[in-house]
């Protein structure tokens, strides 16, 4: 957890205990980040002059790369119907995700996960779309403070200063900002974002912790 303003980490849990288990789960450890990759490429798209009112067929799409066929599955609401991009990442539908990956281009999806801070290897592949990277937590929390800063990623800081015994100050560091997404297309994530919490997959995420706070997420 940071403060994705100052990149002040306010605490850091690399795993359950570490007289038993010396390996870093937040920055060494990585996972496949699934769903959590959709807002960078839907950010990819809003950038590319998408909106989210934006509509696409809600069918299987049948996607060629490299010569073999790939079908991703999603889920059963809406079947064959027309609908748009802010339901689409409200629901985390994968059939939308993949028609989007398929007339975009998953090399730029790559660059732009790089831009918000992903740092682990990419395959610039049309699955991508989907979350099959294996990230860190570190990276996905580093990416994820655009979206709670005005589109300026914040790299995390785990030492303000640095002091002698005498208490001078030896070193002092300063919060790293990169400003990822434009203010036209943050506008655009923040209202999915918001939808997702307040109608759609994290809907839970309210009345499990009882939140009535402005919130995004995925």
């Amino acid at each position: 957890a940071m403060d994705p303003i100052n990149g002040h980490v306010k605490a850091y849990v690399g795993g359950p205990d570490f007289n038993f288990f010396q390996y870093d789960m937040v920055s060494t450890g990585r996972r496949q980040i699934g769903s959590t990759v959709k807002p960078f490429l839907y950010t990819y798209a809003m950038e590319e002059g998408y909106t989210p009112c934006d509509e696409f067929s809600n069918t299987m799409p049948i996607i060629y790369e490299n010569g073999r066929q790939w079908a991703p599955r999603s889920g059963r609401a809406r079947i064959g119907e027309m609908v748009n991009l802010r339901w689409a990442l409200t629901n985390s539908n994968n059939w939308i995700s993949a028609r989007l990956i398929s007339e975009l281009s998953p090399g730029a999806l790559v660059r732009t996960m790089q831009r918000f801070g992903i740092t682990s290897k990419l395959d610039p592949v049309m699955s991508l779309c989907l979350g099959p990277a294996d990230v860190s937590v570190r990276e996905m929390v580093t990416a994820y403070t655009a979206f709670a800063n005005q589109g300026i990623r914040v790299d995390p800081i785990m030492v303000t200063r640095i002091e002698d015994s005498q208490g001078n100050v030896i070193t002092d560091f300063s919060p790293r900002r990169t400003e990822v997404i434009s203010e036209n297309a943050y506008y655009k994530m923040i209202y999915m974002l918001q939808s997702v919490i307040n109608n759609g997959t994290g809907a839970s995420l309210r009345s499990r912790y009882g939140i009535s706070a402005e919130m995004g997420g995925k």
